[in-house]
């Protein structure tokens, strides 16, 4: 039987520990982590009054227009050089609000282990806002709350499905350019047809796996279900795909779907509009493929670089058995002795690490200008929020986080939280209360000769470096 550390509760379950929290949960370091579930879907105080990702969108939307429509005027005028400059900086605003307010939902969470797996699971589900997607620039945040947050205690195809309805993942994985090649769209739009990065992910890194058993052919039969689906903004004609939805929603657009029956993974789906779509994604989910897929992220993320086949098959079995129900997959993480081996097996990744050397600074106002700060940070880490380099999302290994140059930023970054908390902080007061008792490290810290040396004794050891 595993021991059950308040320190792994907290440091690889959490997001990192706050001074106190150890004896909050040393009786039951267990039963805090399934205590939180129950909240996994609760939307942050933060959060609260945030606008919906269809608002978000046709605001991006309208903006994209606006610029579009200045760079095609041959001759700019000064009013049209103002304008422009302002979308610019709503843009810049939008995004710097979107990663403060993600940031410091992370530090200030009382439920960071449901808080780490919201991010596990938009990881998995990644996004990017980049130039090249306009449209999405607003509602990163919007999408992470509806189409994660929200299906945290559910199932996994309810999330699947959310994300696979989700204008944000439709615009950035390019479904809403997809037409089917026999439909109606598709005799009237000389070449353009069909596009299959969506279907393609889909089958590669949201269900089974790259080794999952899928074809080429059934990347193209999940293409051709997909299409149609897609976002309310205006066509090329001007017009929205349904005037009487929502602007900026997810719409099913019958004259861009694909008409027939089509197999997938050998089976048949027939022509039922958006809901041979829908029963595709919840037979990928169910797929025992899938089950081990998910599983082995989830043991990766929790357990080690190299997870056991022993935690990978014992998630794997949870997951088929409740049909993916996601409360119970995470309190089977929490159940597995796996996960509490006390010897460092996950280096932290570049926001880990900021986090939480934040979390563990007491008193650290949160005002939009230290959120900023360090978010420029993260920034120089290459990790800031929704800019994953591919749909495949952040990785999670230490040879990613940890090579030379990303050690001396880390360096950096304590160099510089060291200039910040101000001549009265001292480290030596806060290492026993974020760090293993007894540890070899306590007594470094408590014997530094210095505030600076105890300081970036304590954030530079391997202590705080990995998360277990």
């Amino acid at each position: 039987m595993a021991l059950y550390s308040p320190f792994i509760a907290a440091n690889k379950f959490g997001l990192g520990i706050q001074p106190g929290e150890l004896t909050e949960i040393e009786s039951d370091p267990r039963g805090w982590l399934l205590a939180q579930l129950p909240l996994a879907d609760r939307l942050p105080p933060r959060y609260q009054g945030l606008e919906p990702s269809a608002r978000l969108i046709q605001m991006a939307y309208d903006d994209y227009r606006a610029r579009q429509m200045i760079q095609q005027d041959g001759r700019v005028s000064p009013n049209e050089v103002q304008q422009f400059r302002e979308i610019r900086e709503r843009n810049a605003a939008f995004y710097r609000d979107q990663a403060n307010q993600r940031l410091a939902v992370a530090i200030e969470s009382d439920t960071p282990f449901t808080e780490r797996l919201v991010r596990f699971w938009s990881n998995h589900f990644s996004i990017s806002l980049g130039v090249n997607k306009p449209t999405t620039l607003y509602a990163g945040l919007a999408y992470e709350n509806e189409a994660i947050r929200a299906n945290m205690n559910g199932r996994f195809e309810d999330m699947l499905i959310s994300v696979a309805t989700h204008p944000v993942m439709l615009t950035y994985l390019d479904n809403i350019t997809s037409i089917g090649p026999n439909s109606t769209a598709a005799q009237q739009r000389n070449g353009l047809g069909l596009n299959e990065n969506y279907a393609r992910e889909t089958l590669e890194l949201h269900t089974l796996g790259v080794d999952g058993g899928y074809t080429q052919d059934d990347v193209v039969a999940l293409a051709r279900i997909l299409t149609g689906w897609t976002v309310n903004v205006p066509t090329r004609n001007g017009n929205l795909p349904n005037p009487q939805a929502t602007p900026g929603s997810f719409v099913f657009y019958p004259v861009l779907h694909e008409p027939g029956t089509q197999q997938l993974l050998g089976k048949s789906y027939f022509n039922t509009g958006v809901q041979q779509g829908i029963s595709a994604l919840r037979d990928l989910a169910r797929h025992p493929s899938t089950a081990y897929f998910i599983a082995g992220k989830l043991a990766r993320h929790f357990v080690a670089d190299q997870p056991p086949a022993s935690a990978v098959e014992k998630l794997a079995q949870v997951f088929a058995q409740t049909q993916g129900d996601l409360p119970s997959l995470h309190k089977a993480l929490v159940e597995l002795d796996e996960a509490w081996d006390p010897v460092m097996k996950k280096l932290k990744t570049a926001e880990d690490f900021v986090v939480s050397t934040t979390r563990a600074l007491p008193g650290v106002p949160l005002t939009d200008e230290v959120l900023q700060i360090i978010n420029e940070a993260l920034s120089s880490f290459n990790q800031t929020p929704f800019t994953a380099p591919s749909p495949a999302g952040w990785p999670e290994q230490a040879e990613h986080w940890g090579g030379p140059d990303a050690l001396l930023k880390r360096i950096e970054f304590i160099n510089m939280v060291g200039g910040a908390v101000g001549p009265d902080f001292d480290a030596r007061d806060i290492a026993p209360l974020i760090l293993p008792e007894d540890s070899d490290l306590q007594t470094a810290v408590r014997r530094s000769e210095s505030r600076t040396q105890a300081l970036t004794l304590l954030l530079a050891s391997p202590q705080f470096q990995w998360r277990a």
